[in-house]
């Protein structure tokens, strides 16, 4: 296989036939040095790790030699793309009676809810547990998605472990899970607890904040107050109730109505196991495989299928294995649907119903295995990758997690690839990287400005990009047990997560707990990029910016080309995506059919790059002021243009332009 990056490109170009748009992209294949998590899903629970040992008295700050570095990212997060709710206490709610006293109240019993709440109460803390569904378990139970995408890294270390081993040992170290199953064992793992009451089928929520602490949740005319609020709910619901600010879905890259698609799980009966297997090691097609019970394969075979229905896709199948031998099938995608619109998620899952029969009938009649199989149902609801960022006190990025920065305050570790699923018809999905392992810092899960919350899911504050990485489960349960920790040292030296954050024995004890638990934490980067390389700059703006995919092999070519075509689109998208304004990226008026598809060359490049840049611009001055600069730093020549040289003239563009705005 050619090692080869890939230019992304967001898959975003645009071709205008008579004011029609669509797509054009590169199609190269992403090399692949290993497999992890939701394509294998036979990880082994590792060895318990030392503890850590406690440092520093309390009230003694951060030593200066060990500040933390300040996430850049939130400052430079356009203010306009971050949403925040107005909140206020309502008087009437009030004067309620209070109807329950607890420690901690967890909102949501998805995975992460379950382990914050049993981490609080091995803290020796009361706890209310709420939820709308009538059980637990949440996506893993109710989006039926039985496979679990593990933070284990290339030397085989697992990353997640403490209530996360627990949780594993108890559905038999099963990579792929009963879904049945998994339900009763979060049960009994609540069950267990003397400190959680568990409150089912909530219909309504509301929250009393004054903007920097929560003052009291009222669920369905119930009010009930605690010290700590820990928001599990899957587009962070709670936050947003209380005033947190949060970003929508690829907005923090300039990509409005962006995000990674959401999944319909498909449960088919009568499936031939052994057929589907002994097919995939016969065929031995790279980056796939099977285990006993899970297959990820046959992507050969899916990306021909042609659905009945605008924006679905079908990705290579990710199959888990039943109990009673049926399986339940991770592939089905829908694009460009707001789930957080209740009418639209409504619509998208209607939609994805109508789609299993058709997909269903494609798996039978081509796909070895399903020759007999019959369609049983489909999941309660839909799998959302993607909806809101919560912006936290950290906001974990994708330099974060290349470079393996550590950090004094981290409270967990992962090392999940950064995978992009499909976010438009025009792409199936890449992999920005796949770290060796990253630090999760507590800032990730303390919406900013706040005292009393924490946000723990899919929806804490990570970059979009990121995200792609640190949504997955076993990620969040990592953090929601360091959650339930942090909680119990707020209660014993009563104190807030704002003072905690900057305390640095407060910090050491959190950590300490989490050896003494088990949980995984050492201080030791292993970066995947040379931070001191040539390269560098590059790699870490274009990964963050979502344009590069370095693959599951970390590798880059700086010496790959664009063609003229692709050049077009890369520039258009590094613009946008930097927030340059839209008068300086238009291309509207390019037929992108029409342009070559031979390397890129100086001089042809510096005619583009002015033609777009410049086309849109009103300002004669500046137009003027624009081109006389390209002019002065584009050279000329036949020559083929390196990627790196590309991206170095498009940054002395950039800069200039936001130094004319």
């Amino acid at each position: 296989m050619k090692n080869t990056i890939i230019i992304v490109l967001l898959l975003i170009a645009i071709v205008l036939l008579g004011g029609n748009m669509f797509l054009m992209y590169r199609d190269k294949t992403m090399p692949v040095a290993t497999q992890t998590g939701n394509e294998e899903g036979n990880s082994q629970v590792a060895e318990a790790p030392e503890t850590q040992e406690n440092s520093g008295e309390e009230g003694e700050t951060i030593p200066e030699t060990e500040i933390i570095d300040p996430i850049q990212i939130i400052e430079e997060t356009k203010p306009e793309i971050i949403v925040q709710e107005e909140v206020e206490i309502d008087e009437d709610d009030e004067e309620l009676p209070v109807d329950g006293e607890y420690d901690v109240i967890v909102v949501g019993a998805e995975p992460e809810g379950i382990i914050a709440s049993i981490s609080a109460a091995r803290s020796n803390l009361k706890v209310l547990l709420l939820e709308k569904r009538d059980g637990p378990g949440g996506l893993m139970t109710y989006g039926m998605l039985n496979t679990i995408d593990m933070n284990q890294n290339k030397e085989g270390v697992l990353l997640s472990k403490g209530l996360f081993s627990e949780f594993y040992q108890n559905i038999g170290n099963r990579g792929s899970f009963d879904v049945a199953e998994v339900k009763t064992v979060f049960e009994k793992m609540l069950a267990d607890e003397d400190n959680i009451e568990v409150i089912y089928n909530v219909k309504n929520f509301k929250v009393g904040s004054d903007g920097t602490q929560v003052e009291y949740i009222i669920a369905d005319d119930k009010k009930y107050v605690a010290r700590t609020y820990i928001d599990c709910t899957q587009d962070a619901d709670i936050t947003v109730a209380a005033g947190g600010q949060y970003v929508i879905g690829w907005e923090d890259v300039n990509e409005k109505g962006r995000s990674m698609s959401a999944t319909l799980v498909i449960h088919m009966g009568n499936f031939d196991w052994d057929a589907a297997c002994k097919a995939i090691d016969e065929a031995k097609v790279p980056n796939e495989g099977h285990s006993s019970t899970g297959i990820w394969a046959f992507k050969n075979i899916t990306s021909q299928y042609i659905p009945s229905q605008s924006n679905m896709r079908l990705k290579g199948l990710n199959i888990g294995r039943q109990k009673d031998g049926s399986v339940l099938i991770n592939s089905l995608q829908i694009i460009d649907s707001d789930t957080l619109d209740e009418n639209a998620k409504a619509k998208a899952y209607e939609k994805c119903v109508k789609e299993a029969k058709n997909f269903s009938e494609f798996l039978i009649k081509n796909v070895p295995g399903f020759s007999e199989a019959y369609l049983i149902g489909v999941a309660p609801e839909l799998y959302v990758r993607e909806t809101r960022h919560i912006i936290g006190e950290n906001r974990l990025t994708v330099r974060d997690m290349l470079e393996s920065k550590y950090y004094n305050n981290s409270i967990g570790m992962a090392c999940y690839p950064i995978d992009i699923q499909t976010t438009s018809i025009y792409d199936y999905g890449y992999i920005i990287g796949a770290p060796m392992q990253y630090f999760l810092p507590m800032g990730v899960i303390i919406p900013k400005g706040y005292t009393n919350l924490l946000t723990v899911g899919r929806s804490s504050s990570y970059t979009s990009i990121a995200a792609g990485s640190a949504r997955v489960i076993p990620t969040g349960m990592t953090l929601a047990e360091s959650a339930g920790i942090m909680a119990s040292i707020a209660k014993e030296r009563n104190t807030d997560f704002q003072k905690m954050l900057k305390d640095y024995s407060m910090i050491k004890d959190v950590q300490m707990r989490m050896g003494l638990r088990g949980m995984y934490l050492v201080k030791e980067s292993k970066p995947v990029i040379d931070v001191n390389g040539r390269y560098y700059k590059f790699i870490i703006d274009m990964c963050e910016k979502g344009i590069l995919s370095l693959g599951y092999s970390n590798v880059f070519n700086p010496d790959e080309t664009m063609s003229e075509r692709e050049y077009i689109v890369f520039l258009q998208t590094y613009l946008k995506r930097s927030f340059i304004p839209d008068e300086f990226w238009n291309v509207s008026h390019i037929n992108l059919l029409s342009a070559s598809e031979n390397p890129i060359t100086p001089s042809r490049a510096k005619e583009i790059m002015i033609d777009i840049t410049t086309h849109d611009v009103k300002d004669a001055a500046v137009k003027t002021e624009l081109e006389d600069y390209i002019n002065t730093v584009m050279p000329n020549g036949k020559e083929d243009m390196s990627l790196v040289r590309i991206y170095e003239i498009a940054t002395m563009l950039r800069e200039r332009i936001e130094r004319m705005d």
